[in-house]
């Protein structure tokens, strides 16, 4: 219980400063790193945890995914804790897209929680793929995993074609910087949408801290309409959205399925009750912010 708390709290401290702006630490100490074709990936150990980092030019290594070596079960980052959040909206869900490995954190974790459920991630980095499996237990060897080393808006077009369909799309495909730019389009949310079943409930991990914020929310609410967004209060970095195909249900609605998960999320570090205050569905945004789109998507200049 000791090791639980000190871990809960330390995550709690440590959690958004980690995730968005992780400069070089003096007490970092890099255990691999391998070069890809599409970036440095490297792993460093601090504070009692496994990061993964990608090499940037100019500015602080970002942490995309991190670990805690003695209580790996306990979420290190607060957007970890949000992403669970959809399990408010998912009702024993059979098929996962997951885009976006990162260390196979939220992978594995849904895994957990929807033991029936097949998991199908797509990673365009193979490095990645490599680094998840060593660093952060992500075992794809499972009869219901599965892993795709591709482009993640190559594989939604492919799965389009072959009409697979899946009840929960999760998407988090960064790179050193921020999400790809073609993966922010309405184009390609509408593409992302039609893979969703009738029910489906699709969720993005994204930031809330720059000015793409505005055409960001313009563009999920010209393709999929009201949404809700995941925010803690006071930390100003990541948000999670959550849009489906048919209208999502009233906030209150929401209320019964937080109690009935408040034990099975705990081990996680998720305070569930704390999660459903974090949920709203006001329109925080410019609503004449251009929706972006495969012709308009000056990501970055607006990040």
């Amino acid at each position: 219980m000791k090791s639980f708390i000190a871990k809960t709290i330390l995550a709690t401290l440590t959690a958004s400063a980690l995730f968005i702006a992780a400069p070089e630490q003096a007490n970092a100490k890099i255990i691999e790193q391998e070069r890809s074709l599409y970036q440095n990936v490297y792993m460093v150990e601090e504070y009692g945890m496994h990061c993964m980092r990608f090499r940037k030019k100019n500015k602080n290594d970002l942490s995309q995914s991190c670990i805690f070596l003695d209580a790996p079960e306990i979420f290190v980052f607060d957007y970890y804790k949000q992403a669970m959040g959809a399990t408010f909206f998912l009702d024993d869900p059979k098929e996962i897209l997951i885009i976006g490995l990162g260390g196979g954190v939220l992978a594995n974790t849904f895994g957990e929680v929807y033991p029936d459920a097949h998991i199908t991630s797509v990673e365009i980095d193979p490095v990645v793929v490599k680094m998840a499996k060593k660093y952060f237990d992500y075992d794809d060897s499972k009869p219901n995993f599965e892993t795709h080393v591709r482009d993640g808006r190559v594989f939604v077009k492919r799965a389009l074609k072959d009409d697979k369909r899946y009840d929960f799309i999760l998407l988090d495909a960064f790179n050193s910087d921020y999400i790809p730019e073609h993966m922010m389009t309405k184009e390609y949310l509408e593409e992302v949408k039609a893979l969703a079943k009738d029910d489906g409930i699709i969720m993005a991990n994204t930031f809330s801290t720059s000015d793409l914020f505005h055409h960001e929310s313009a563009t999920y609410a010209e393709v999929f309409g009201p949404m809700y967004q995941i925010n803690f209060k006071n930390k100003k970095t990541n948000r999670v959205i959550i849009v489906s195909k048919k209208p999502l249900p009233e906030k209150r609605q929401l209320l019964q399925k937080a109690n009935k998960l408040k034990g099975e999320l705990l081990i996680y570090g998720v305070d569930t009750l704390a999660l459903f205050d974090a949920i709203s569905d006001e329109v925080n945004w410019d609503t004449e912010a251009e929706v972006l789109t495969d012709q308009y998507s000056p990501a970055n200049l607006l990040k």
